[in-house]
């Protein structure tokens, strides 16, 4: 299988088509996570065309970060590649949706698991820039295993607390097995008060992007609902789940992907 030319974190994260193919899929893990996360997703999918799994900066292997969001970004979107289907968690989500607006046409469709599209006001970003500067301070503490109890106990993800100790234990592991001050690049370079607001480009947008949320994370739900505008702009909703639908909703994540790639 052929990588595209410097896509960028992807190297040891590629899998080959299975079953009957299909475009190709480029899935982005969230904070604290890892390629690994997709997983479930993936076994979900009957067949699928080649997939790359890239780690984010700041996470897994070694290697440069961008420094600027901006950089981020273009680094992602000059990579797609033509016609795939792009899916991001949390994170990744606002980096997929981001590059997905700066090359219209590059790919086919977009999935935006979790998403956000950046503060909608300068005391909003003030207040998130406040809050991003602390975590970051934390993790370049070295701390790891106490930023994320913190990371783990916030309300959003209360209802992964219901899943099997086993899948929990999982997810810990993969976290723990970050460097704590890398980390720290998701909020100084890539987090939300770094993030333009996109709603004005989404409410614009010609590209397909479906935003997917759980039903009981009410806040992106909303937020997903507020900017629906068929036929380019959807948003779905998966009953009885979270923040985190590749954790605790695969099968509805993949059966949303099927979906996307048989469309023309």
């Amino acid at each position: 299988m052929t990588r595209p030319a410097s896509l960028p974190w992807a190297a040891g994260c590629a899998h080959p088509a299975k079953g009957h193919g299909g475009p190709a899929l480029v899935l982005l893990h969230g904070f604290l996570g890892a390629p690994s996360a997709w997983n479930a997703v993936l076994a979900a999918l009957p067949s699928h065309g080649p997939v790359w799994c890239p780690w984010l900066p700041g996470h897994g292997p070694a290697a440069p970060a961008p420094a600027t969001w901006d950089e981020a970004v273009l680094t992602l979107a000059d990579t797609l590649p033509a016609g795939a289907v792009l899916a991001g968690y949390s994170l990744g989500a606002r980096l997929a949706l981001a590059a997905t607006l700066q090359r219209p046409g590059q790919v086919r469709a977009t999935v935006l698991v979790g998403g956000h599209v950046g503060p909608a006001s300068a005391a909003e970003r003030a207040e998130r820039a406040a809050l991003d500067s602390l975590r970051a301070a934390a993790l370049r503490g070295g701390d790891l295993a106490a930023f994320v109890d913190a990371w783990e106990a916030l309300p959003l993800f209360a209802t992964q607390r219901t899943l099997p100790p086993a899948a929990q234990a999982r997810q810990r592991a993969a976290r723990l097995a970050h460097d704590a001050s890398a980390l720290a690049w998701a909020f100084e370079v890539a987090g939300l008060a770094c993030m333009p607001d996109l709603r004005p480009a989404v409410a614009a947008t010609r590209q397909r992007l479906v935003f997917l949320t759980g039903s009981l994370d009410t806040r992106f739900a909303a937020l997903g609902t507020s900017l629906e505008r068929p036929p380019w702009v959807h948003h779905r909703s998966v009953p009885g789940a979270g923040h985190n639908l590749l954790l605790e909703a695969p099968a509805a994540v993949a059966a949303l992907l099927v979906d996307l790639m048989e469309q023309e």
